[in-house]
């Protein structure tokens, strides 16, 4: 994970604490340029479907205080643009080996029990 230790990340010049998995331990610390830095020490560019994504989790989070599963993501997504566009084959193309983990990481939410 770059510059982590796996317990903080150092940016914009302060440590910000992470949790054992490499979430936020305060969801307040969050923004798009950490969300953007956390991809880049994990060697990912987040592209506008990324952030359709990580903006659905969090307001999806921020609404419900959980993480919505992956179908209901996909769901939301799907019917937010109208088409066929989300799969759970894009969730894993979109963040490789463990897209919920991933992409709850860069919405700032914590990762939930059992997660991919």
């Amino acid at each position: 994970m770059g510059d982590t230790d796996k317990r903080t990340v150092f940016f914009q010049g302060k440590h910000i604490p992470l949790d054992e998995d490499g979430h936020l331990v305060n969801g307040d610390d969050w923004s798009a340029d950490l969300a953007n830095h956390l991809a880049t020490l994990d060697g990912l560019e987040l592209s506008e479907r990324h952030w359709r994504v990580i903006s659905f989790i969090r307001e999806y989070y921020l609404q419900y205080k959980t993480v919505p599963m992956p179908k209901v993501i996909i769901k939301g997504l799907n019917k937010t643009e109208g088409a066929e566009l989300y799969t759970i084959k894009h969730l894993y193309a979109l963040f490789p080996n463990t897209p919920m983990r991933r992409a709850c990481r860069y919405s700032g939410v914590p990762q939930p029990a059992g997660c991919t």
